[in-house]
């Protein structure tokens, strides 16, 4: 490991940002971190184990009050550098990653995530043959415990812009074993496919790319710029990072599992996930405003209606039954047709005090009640008058419940 580094300011300037064309053929690969001694080093092994041996590992220590610093400094190679920071975020942590990356192209991971040996070279390989491809990003796997796998295919359960972006259906660019040497990847994995295809359009239904299995070229780094947390308001920052990237040209997707994404308690937070779905209607609105899509109008308000119910779900698990009730109501109006989603508007609409009396019935009459939401949804969607009379009624009840 190199002598321990504090970072610069995660405050980068743009008018300099990778303006240089960086060293030929290095992958930078950011490694942001907090307290996770304990992890840390199954990551960094795993970027050691890569077939591609020209790279540079940055680990960005943001903050951390365990033995992070004691478990990198086992570490004698020297393109392992470590950096110090003060504790800001998930985003500030990997611009201070990029403006230490020195390689022409750059890579995030994890520091709870592992690599395949093999993701490297066949990334590499498909820049190689695409000059025009900024970014390359991948299929997952998930994991718990290392050498255990839980699901060989994760991405398209994790990210359900893919129930729209349907690559089976665009051209195929190659396969996984013709881009590795015999033996260079597992068998299974050999007739994987890859795409290279222009995605701006589709990453209005959300976001497909998972940062640890992406590398971008620098040049479009240039082009795109660093992470905007103050656009995203603090969630959904990956998401809105790779619209950007993916608004400059041509990506390229490997349809097959490059990475291990380590799944635990942590990454399932009510408060994680409603920081996420604010972010994510943030970034749909952002780039409505910045760059309209020239996609069918229906594809775009079904887009903005899955927003609106995702954030009003969230709302509504977070207490938050008005701010809900709102976003629930703009999904619907989007789009009608959407029975869970008029099951929580209805809910939304029913003072607390009312809620907790109602989660006390059992029986018969909960499944009434259950089957009757969604009628009386449409019912409310058909007349809206009865709607605005309803919600006046309510809200004195909403704010004394609340």
């Amino acid at each position: 490991m190199s002598p321990p580094t504090r970072s610069r300011s995660a405050l980068i300037n743009r008018q300099t940002f990778m303006t240089d064309p960086g060293v030929p053929g290095l992958i930078s690969i950011v490694i942001p971190c907090y307290n996770r001694a304990h992890i840390v080093r199954e990551t960094i092994d795993s970027v050691l184990a890569q077939t591609y041996r020209n790279f540079e590992i940055i680990l960005i220590d943001d903050g951390s009050t365990d033995n992070t610093r004691e478990a990198v400094s086992t570490y004698e190679d020297r393109r392992i550098r470590y950096f110090y920071k003060a504790n800001g975020g998930l985003s500030a942590a990997r611009n201070s990653g990029l403006d230490s990356a020195r390689g022409e192209f750059v890579a995030f991971l994890d520091s709870d995530d592992v690599w395949q040996p093999w993701k490297l070279s066949a990334q590499v390989e498909i820049f190689r043959r695409h000059p025009d491809v900024g970014l390359i990003w991948s299929d997952m796997s998930t994991f718990e415990t290392l050498g255990e796998i839980l699901a060989e295919r994760h991405i398209r359960a994790y990210y359900s812009a893919y129930g729209v972006a349907d690559f089976d259906h665009t051209q195929t660019a190659g396969v996984v074993g013709d881009l590795l040497p015999v033996g260079g990847a597992p068998a299974a994995f050999a007739d994987c496919r890859y795409y290279v295809a222009d995605v701006f359009n589709h990453m209005f239904s959300g976001n497909l790319v998972h940062p640890s299995t992406a590398i971008v070229r620098r040049e479009r780094l240039r082009q795109s710029g660093p992470f905007e947390p103050e656009v995203t308001g603090h969630g959904a920052e990956d998401y809105h990072f790779y619209f950007r990237i993916c608004s400059h040209g041509p990506v390229a997707f490997l349809d097959a599992p490059t990475t291990l994404y380590r799944v635990h308690s942590a990454q399932l937070s009510t408060c994680n996930r409603l920081h996420e779905a604010r972010g994510n209607l943030n970034v749909m609105n952002h780039w409505m405003k910045r760059l309209p899509p020239t996609i069918p109008p229906v594809v775009l308000r079904r887009s903005l209606a899955s927003s609106h119910a995702w954030l009003g779900l969230e709302e509504l698990n977070a207490g938050n039954a008005r701010v809900a009730t709102h976003h629930l109501w703009q999904s619907l109006r989007l789009h009608r047709r959407q029975p869970s989603t008029m099951r929580l508007f209805v809910v939304s609409l029913i003072p607390r005090r009312v809620a907790s009396v109602m989660r006390t019935v059992k029986g018969g009459l909960h499944t009434v009640l259950a089957r009757a939401l969604p009628g009386l949804a449409l019912l409310l969607l058909d007349d809206q008058s009865i709607l605005f009379q309803l919600v006046g009624l309510l809200q004195p009840e909403m704010a004394s419940g609340m």
